[in-house]
């Protein structure tokens, strides 16, 4: 999934944008952890089961930083229409960038709860960043697939809502249609993931 094409989107972008606006030393090696890339190979592992649904679909990341997840998503499944979507505005411009040459992508600057939603499927994967989830997920169509990740690590940055475990995670998201709940185990936290439907 990684491969040189994908590294080689990131470091040139760092060159075409001043340092205020690119990510932070810090930032970028967070974004090639093993925690984040395993957690995003391991979502697009398991929304492989439902691959007939993301062809032609429109699929919308919300807080999706500076789009790792979106450009794996994208490689993968090349005929979806993919907008991602972050409120810092850094990370447009530089996400711009690096998935510049790939069709059917629209990267804006939004907050998740401002957004009109209309796309097929809906990916988060910060949750512990959202106070509320029910509150955004109250925004969804009904009938919208999601894909939602969360954690337990308590001590990140701006994790205001984290979970101990898929059951407290499932009572936070609260449908009825959960196609695929799990977790991935990792040497600093375990992450856990739902996909389902509104």
């Amino acid at each position: 999934m990684i491969d040189s094409d994908f590294i080689t989107r990131y470091t040139t972008a760092l060159y075409e944008h001043p340092e205020c606006n690119a990510p932070r030393f810090d930032e970028f090696r967070d974004m090639f952890s093993v925690g984040q890339l395993n957690s995003k190979c391991w979502l697009i592992k398991e929304v492989n089961q439902y691959s007939a649904m993301f062809d032609n679909s429109k699929v919308i990341i919300v807080g999706s930083w500076f789009g790792t997840l979106g450009l794996l998503l994208k490689n993968k499944f090349p005929s979806v229409n993919l907008t991602m979507i972050d409120i810092d505005p850094r990370c447009k411009p530089y996400v711009d960038s690096v998935v510049r040459g790939k069709t059917s992508i629209t990267v804006s600057t939004e907050d998740m709860f401002e957004h009109k939603y209309t796309e097929h499927i809906v990916i988060n994967t910060s949750c512990e960043h959202i106070p509320d989830l029910q509150e955004w997920l109250k925004l969804l169509p009904k009938g919208t697939i999601i894909v939602l990740q969360t954690n337990n690590f308590y001590n990140g940055e701006g994790h205001i809502n984290c979970v101990d475990n898929i059951d407290m995670f499932k009572e936070q998201v609260d449908i009825q249609e959960i196609w695929y709940a799990g977790q991935l185990v990792m040497p600093m936290y375990t992450r856990f993931m739902i996909i389902g439907k509104i």
